[in-house]
């Protein structure tokens, strides 16, 4: 594993920063929260990782920051800023102004991304033309062939000349990625896109993706079911549950150290996580959260929970002059300081 993004600064302006943000879904008995009080910064260069199981919002998350909700979903509480300009709050909605300009998404299935009956050269074109249409025709070509070498693509005319149906699926995904990335965002959303992809594919995709980043030193959101590839990748993680953040810090603390016991849970079901101890699924099933739910939103499945953790909303505990921290009045122990020895590695997982 390698460091994925430079270093940054305190005083650096977020790429992204999201403050409070509650989404509601309006249903004709009832209205479901699918985004609750959620708070992140997002810094150039950086990767941050949102993991958690189906429907825990972060699709939701990713659709909210694009503007592409349904129409009886809104949002109702807090704001998003895209490099310091807000883009989204209730009644305000910028966000046609930055997608594909300034946030590039690639979302779970490439094959329902591309247009199936357009070459690739088209829709690559067709992106440009509508956000960077001072190029000329020449330049144009060049930025296509250019972005498709950057996807590790060693013919890129061949593939510029072909229909989606006549690419590999690892070829699809980078295509994707192509697309999203030709107009030089500077935040990519990538929405489970490794997950049909087979593991060699997969190792490609999230190598691609850390080049693409320490190379344009863009902020990416990588969203996914996988904590091994979350390690492999990501600076920072947020574990979301129930619409909420159950838990955000560095990779390295909340994956080796969950304070959350939603956190630890997901842990344990992993496979090849860790060889010491048996694999253990999570019991029980998300809640179903609208207006009216109070408590802790694992306190159904949560081996740890009592009364008050089910008669209130929980707080947040933050760290000290960061988003990071959890929602959890009984969290699991912190752990020990780490030596200097330790406090040296550079994989992602150690951050």
């Amino acid at each position: 594993m390698t460091a994925t993004a430079a270093p940054q600064t305190a005083a650096a302006e977020p790429a992204l920063r999201i403050d409070d943000l509650r989404v509601e879904a309006r249903l004709a008995d009832d209205t479901l929260l699918l985004v609750d009080g959620l708070d992140l910064d997002l810094r150039p260069g950086e990767i941050v990782g949102v993991v958690g199981e189906s429907g825990s919002g972060k699709t939701t998350l990713v659709r909210t920051l694009i503007g592409l909700l349904d129409k009886n979903v809104t949002v109702t509480a807090g704001a998003v800023a895209v490099g310091g300009e807000q883009v989204l709050a209730p009644g305000v909605d910028r966000t046609e102004a930055v997608r594909g300009a300034r946030i590039g998404t690639v979302f779970q299935d490439a094959s329902r991304s591309l247009n199936p009956v357009l070459k690739v050269r088209s829709q690559l074109r067709e992106v440009l033309k509508a956000h960077k249409p001072q190029l000329s025709k020449a330049e144009a070509a060049e930025k296509m062939r250019t972005v498709l070498r950057r996807m590790q693509i060693d013919d890129p005319e061949r593939v510029l000349g072909s229909y989606p149906h006549q690419l590999s699926g690892g070829q699809r995904q980078r295509v994707a990625i192509a697309l999203a990335v030709v107009s030089e965002p500077q935040i990519v959303l990538a929405d489970e896109c490794t997950t049909a992809l087979d593991v060699t594919t997969q190792a490609e995709v999230v190598a691609l993706f850390r080049d693409l980043v320490a190379e344009l030193g863009v902020a990416l959101v990588f969203v996914t079911h996988d904590l091994l590839l979350a390690a492999d990748l990501c600076d920072r993680i947020v574990v979301m549950y129930g619409g909420q953040a159950a838990e955000v810090g560095p990779t390295r603390r909340v994956l080796l150290a969950p304070r959350h016991p939603y956190s630890a849970g997901l842990l344990a079901a992993v496979p090849s996580w860790s060889a010491d101890g048996p694999i253990r699924g999570i019991d029980g099933s998300a809640p179903r959260v609208t207006t009216a739910f109070s408590g802790c939103r694992f306190a159904g499945r949560c081996p740890r929970a009592d009364d008050d953790c089910r008669s209130a909303p929980i707080p947040w505990s933050g760290a000290a002059g960061t988003r990071d921290g959890y929602r959890c009045i009984h969290p699991l122990a912190a752990a020990p300081a780490p030596a200097p020895a330790q406090a040296a590695s550079g994989s992602a997982a150690d951050r």
